[in-house]
């Protein structure tokens, strides 16, 4: 069986949809999966349980995109030493010696997009690349960029199905501070929710960061609102299903997520990425009807949008039904059967002198 490399563990947002991935193709006989690991803290968080093989690369640590222009020698031989068929770019840094040092040997590379935007590291490689998979359309795409795409959805993993709103009475609001805490987030529903005209009509649930649970879970009590605090999300799927509204960041696989099982939601971009790429997420659902997008830090605005989903079930369950109609739960099997067409397909290819390379990315 064909072994490919899944390179890209740089946070959560490239590791699951490559985890999803990895499992369509191991489900599918496609081919072996592996991931790269360079036992980052998230990596070391996600991989020991995830069912997939891993593997560390010919050098420690991430680096720079300079580091890892040094690195494509190592990588090259590396995958002939491992036996490397093809490589899946998950859009971060650890994906680019490996990338670039594939199509050197005339290995195909592939890159999976989450995101609105093309990332740095994908807009790099996507020279080389050849396919490219997107959740949303991208602005710009270039003639060659556009031959080579498509348009598949991001990779989620199987627990994230299409699922009715709940008809508790209770509206219940899933607030994603991130594993990671967030803390603009957590302060600003905090001031949010102090605003609205009855607290008594939500329940919430707050995934808050570490060490922060204390502190939320006295100031939730201190409001009288009826709310659980949780450090980090042990199953997300089952949370984004109980909830009937999510409050959180924009980041493009935890988008995908929450239109698979369709969930209205109110995001607050993290505003300081230079591409915006967490504001182009948000408004690509919003502009579809799915999604409302905090544009500043106004409690506010958001206590006046949560009392008026409150008071209005109907509109709540038109904002599902448009975020699901953007959810692509299969977008895992249908990228894996395009992999599956390429792979079984003639290898061949012209090696290209290691000198072309790096006069091409500088």
């Amino acid at each position: 069986m064909k072994r490919i490399l899944l390179a890209g563990g740089n946070s959560g947002g490239h590791i699951f949809p490559g985890i999803a991935l990895a499992r369509a193709l191991s489900r599918q006989e496609v081919a072996e999966p592996l991931f790269l690991d360079h036992q980052t803290t998230m990596e070391n968080k996600i991989f020991p349980d995830c069912g997939i093989e891993t593997i560390s690369p010919p050098w420690s640590g991430i680096g720079t995109i300079g580091d890892s222009m040094l690195r494509i020698p190592a990588a090259r031989q590396w995958l002939v030493e491992q036996r490397i068929d093809a490589v899946v770019g998950l859009g971060a840094r650890p994906a680019v010696a490996m990338g670039i040092g594939a199509w050197t040997r005339g290995l195909p590379l592939f890159l999976l997009e989450q995101n609105k935007v093309m990332g740095r590291a994908n807009r790099l490689l996507s020279r080389f690349a050849r396919k490219i998979f997107f959740t949303w359309p991208i602005d710009g795409m270039s003639r060659s960029l556009r031959s080579r795409s498509a348009i598949l959805g991001c990779p989620v993993r199987e627990q994230f199905i299409p699922s009715a709103l709940t008809t508790d009475q209770k509206l219940q609001l899933l607030v994603m501070g991130g594993s990671q805490g967030a803390e603009p987030v957590n302060q600003m529903i905090l001031q949010a929710i102090a605003l609205l005209r009855n607290r008594q009509a939500i329940r919430i649930h707050h995934i808050c960061g570490d060490e922060k649970g204390a502190g939320i879970q006295q100031r939730w009590d201190q409001l009288g609102v009826e709310a659980k605090v949780s450090p980090f999300l042990e199953d997300p799927a089952s949370a984004l299903i109980d909830a009937s509204l999510v409050l959180g960041r924009a980041g493009g696989s935890t988008v995908a997520e929450i239109c698979c099982v369709g969930r209205p939601a109110i995001y607050w971009p993290y505003p300081h990425h230079r591409d915006q790429h967490q504001r182009l997420n948000a408004r690509h659902v919003s502009q579809r009807g799915g999604a409302l997008v905090v544009e500043d830090s106004s409690p506010g605005q958001v206590a006046q949008w949560i009392d008026d989903l409150v008071e209005n079930r109907s509109r709540l369950e038109k904002m599902a039904e448009s975020a699901r109609s953007l959810g692509c739960p299969d977008a895992a099997q249908r990228i894996s059967d395009v992999l599956a067409a390429h792979l079984g397909a003639d290898q061949s290819g012209i090696p290209h002198r290691l000198e072309e390379v790096m006069e091409g990315v500088r």
